[in-house]
């Protein structure tokens, strides 16, 4: 172990980010609801929207990866920014919930 702060933020930050992965599975499931007008699906935002919602899975996965890689080559910094990725879509799904 290197740095153990560096190594405690990130352990705690990516299971919170794993623990928020059933949340966002619950809303995934309700994303669909974006195409109910029947011109949805032909217009560009609900759909951008849709597909940067479902990219949090593939984001959280690949912000492990690299972060734990990151932290291995002794860059400490760039990893604990690059596990803070997934934050993105927490903040965006929380401020959706909070301002709606």
């Amino acid at each position: 172990m290197r740095n153990k702060k560096v190594f405690l933020t990130m352990l705690i930050s990516q299971i919170l980010f794993g623990m928020f992965t059933f949340i966002w599975f619950v809303t995934a499931l309700m994303s669909f609801m974006i195409f109910d007008n029947p011109a949805g699906e032909h217009m560009f935002w609900p759909l951008l929207v849709f597909i940067v919602y479902w990219l949090y899975p593939i984001a959280l996965i690949a912000s492990i990866i690299m972060s734990w890689l990151l932290y291995r080559k002794g860059k400490m910094k760039a990893a604990v920014t690059i596990s803070l990725v997934p934050l993105l879509w927490v903040l965006a799904l929380a401020s959706l919930f909070l301002f709606t």
